[in-house]
């Protein structure tokens, strides 16, 4: 592990904030470069996606709190901290997502367009946020022995574990690739962000198996957590849209009230 990546007299730069910046970076790229086939212009995407990021980062942090209320009852002064850390990736997710939906309702802009063209750039970064989960000794995985082809050791509880962020980047990596050939058989506004909810929403499911916790905690002496029971509501919510998408049909360039080109046109008297 290695979560402080250097230090400049007293000024640090965490290996996992840093890691974060690239992913957010390479998500929002992969974005602009996706922005004309979905009727956005690449400066449209960057408005929308800084929106996001901001809303998300709020609602990781927020959703975080909220897991670990009575930890922070008793902390009250690390509630506000400033750094990259105490952060979910649910949170982020849905606040993020909701974010953008009603910025782009407010601009006018297509909402459905621009969470399909993001939602690739949203599985990649994430896959590269793990590595900086991963540096940090982070979301680990379960204490294993040596029968496991890899460990990694984390600060967290001075133990090797199942390096379960590896898993989880290599499952989305995987996601990415899939979402991506799966659009181009079938493209159909909201088709390809309900095939990223129900792809991410199984890496999750699998990742959680191997995670170790916070979010591990059982339900009901299940062998499911609530992160496990929130990732089959995800992938849910992702079949419903894409059978939606399947039965309406049609093209971005068809739906002119959603255009985020298409200028509002006015009756004169």
């Amino acid at each position: 592990m290695h979560p402080l990546l250097f230090q400049i007299g007293s000024f640090k730069v965490a290996s996992f904030g840093a890691v974060m910046v690239v992913a957010f970076f390479l998500a929002i790229f992969i974005a602009r470069q996706r922005a004309s086939r979905f009727g956005y212009t690449k400066d449209q995407v960057g408005d929308v996606a800084f929106v996001a990021i901001l809303a998300g980062i709020l609602g990781a942090r927020l959703f975080f709190i909220v897991q670990e209320l009575p930890y922070y009852l008793s902390h009250p002064k690390e509630l506000f901290s400033p750094q990259f850390q105490g952060l979910t990736s649910f949170g982020g997710f849905l606040v993020g997502g909701f974010a953008a939906w009603r910025f782009c309702r407010i601009k006018k802009l297509n909402p459905v367009a621009f969470l399909d063209l993001a939602t690739p750039g949203f599985i990649l970064g994430h896959a590269v946020g793990r590595v900086g989960c991963l540096l940090n000794g982070c979301c680990h995985g379960r204490p294993a022995d040596h029968a496991f082809p890899f460990l990694a050791y984390s600060p967290e509880n001075h133990m090797y574990n199942v390096p379960a962020q590896v898993y989880d980047s290599a499952m989305n990596v995987v996601a990415f690739a899939l979402v991506l050939l799966i659009e181009r058989k079938i493209s159909r506004p909201g088709f390809t962000v309900g095939v990223g909810l129900v792809a991410h929403s199984i890496t999750r499911f699998v990742y959680e198996f191997f995670r170790s916790g916070t979010s591990s905690s059982t339900v009901g002496g299940s062998p499911f957590t609530e992160a496990h029971i929130l990732a089959l509501v995800l992938a849910l919510a992702g079949g419903v849209v894409i059978v939606r998408s399947l039965k309406r049909g049609g093209t971005y360039e068809n739906e002119p009230e959603l255009s985020p080109k298409q200028p509002q046109e006015t009756e004169s008297a």
